[in-house]
């Protein structure tokens, strides 16, 4: 069930101080993380200008999604991360600490930056005492996620791997969209599901969401300012131009607006328990089928 976040350039526009914007860039990371979301998309929002904010937003995200002893080989000294001490960590399963190498179980996989490069095999800094060894030439700077499959005297022996062939949560992707959003939401390569207060109750169309979480589903959020329907109408569409599914997550909301962050939060929480749900009713027919199979036999017996 890949899920992507396809989130507005402003959705920190309403909140006046780096701090403010580092808090919620975490609370968006903190969500992704814990519901193994693969991509975050950062669409422009035509209404607002806010290319300081998305910039700052994407840089926060990206630091936060990398293993911190990367972190100085990735990013220098940057205002936009000056609070980013004050954020949560992630902890997911490829941000792992440093530890002897006799202590290493093999085959360990780990982010990586490539310090080294010749024509024939590239260094790479995985965090540990000894680095890593791959074939080929690779640029230096360059992110990469190895498999360590052997300790040496000097180095370690390894192999790159796509995030797509690691046995764990590899951390989500983070995608600055350079289209107007419309375009982005034509090539869009899943199903798309849409938030606004003017949608139907999410709970209302669940049977028809949980039919969709064998594939790649597009979550779609509006800004501070302006949802998703007010976006799309600059260009003269709307929601439903795209996809039958726009949903309220909170349809009886005690407050006037719902943040994005808190957004988020919720649909990846409801979109977890529909599909946790629908895997329940799987395990339960199988188990009727197979009580109703064992009645069978008993009377044929």
């Amino acid at each position: 069930m890949p899920i992507d976040l396809i989130i507005p350039s402003s959705f920190t526009s309403n909140l006046p101080s780096l701090m403010q914007r580092s808090m919620a860039a975490a609370a968006i990371a903190r969500a992704a993380a814990i519901f193994k979301v693969d991509t975050i998309y950062i669409y422009p929002d035509p209404l607002e200008r806010a290319s300081e904010a998305r910039r700052q937003v994407a840089k926060i995200l990206k630091y936060m999604n990398v293993a911190p002893y990367l972190r100085k080989h990735l990013f220098g000294i940057d205002r936009d991360l000056e609070y980013v001490g004050l954020l949560p960590p992630l902890r997911t399963p490829l941000h792992k600490e440093k530890v002897p190498l006799r202590e290493l179980v093999l085959p360990d996989y780990r982010e990586g930056v490539v310090v080294k490069s010749s024509s024939d095999y590239s260094v790479v800094d995985v965090g540990l005492d000894k680095p890593a060894v791959v074939e080929g030439k690779l640029h230096r700077g360059k992110h990469v996620i190895v498999r360590i499959n052997k300790v040496s005297s000097t180095y370690l022996r390894a192999e790159l791997v796509d995030r797509e062939d690691i046995p764990v949560y590899p951390g989500y992707r983070v995608v600055n969209v350079k289209t107007k959003v419309v375009d982005f939401l034509k090539q869009y390569d899943g199903k798309l599901i849409f938030t606004s207060r003017r949608g139907v109750g999410i709970w209302e169309v669940k049977d028809k969401i949980a039919s969709l979480l064998d594939g790649r589903i597009g979550l779609v959020f509006g800004g501070p300012n302006y949802g998703v329907f007010e976006i799309l109408e600059h260009y003269g569409v709307s929601p439903y131009d795209f996809s039958d599914l726009v949903v309220n997550v909170v349809p009886d909301q005690g407050v006037a607006t719902i943040r994005v962050e808190e957004a988020v939060i919720i649909t990846l929480a409801i979109l977890a328990m529909i599909n946790a749900m629908r895997g329940g009713a799987d395990r339960w027919r199988g188990a009727v089928a197979a009580e109703e199979e064992e009645g069978r036999e008993e009377a044929e017996g």
